[in-house]
């Protein structure tokens, strides 16, 4: 449940933070927004596993796969708002023809992946990197108390 919260808090933030308004829109990358989403699932596996450190891998796999899915949501939900901006400019009723983020995510998934693979670069690995860390580290030291 942790992961899902996490996804989406992060995927809510990154749409917060893009600036849609330009062309092309310029998203904003942010480290913290993954640490924390890992220290929440760190925090989790810690109070449900103890000093399992077992537990404390899965906590990292969940927290990598909270932030590549709050990425690839986020930058859903900015496609979505980058096309009714773009339907709002253009009027004659486009606007009934934006694609929901849902659509976006669910329908149109391999658009999406190959969008994000192309805006990605090495920092947004080395941010998604940091959410295991949080996680392990999270959960190791509040496992450990």
């Amino acid at each position: 449940m942790a992961t899902v919260v996490g996804a989406f808090l992060y995927a809510f933030l990154l749409s917060a933070m893009a600036d849609t308004d330009k062309t092309p829109p310029e998203v904003t990358q942010f480290a913290y927004a993954g640490v924390v989403v890992g220290a929440l699932i760190g925090l989790v596996v810690a109070k449900l596993g103890g000093r399992n450190p077992g537990l404390w891998v899965v906590g990292a796999v969940l927290a990598l796969a909270a932030v590549f899915l709050g990425e690839l949501y986020g930058y859903a939900m900015i496609l979505h708002d980058v096309m009714s901006n773009y339907a709002d400019k253009i009027g004659g009723g486009a606007s009934s023809q934006v694609l929901s983020s849902n659509e976006i995510f669910f329908d149109h998934f391999s658009d999406l992946w190959k969008s994000w693979k192309e805006d990605s670069d090495a920092l947004t690995y080395i941010f998604m990197a940091l959410a295991p860390v949080a996680a392990v580290s999270t959960a190791y030291r509040i496992g450990n108390r």
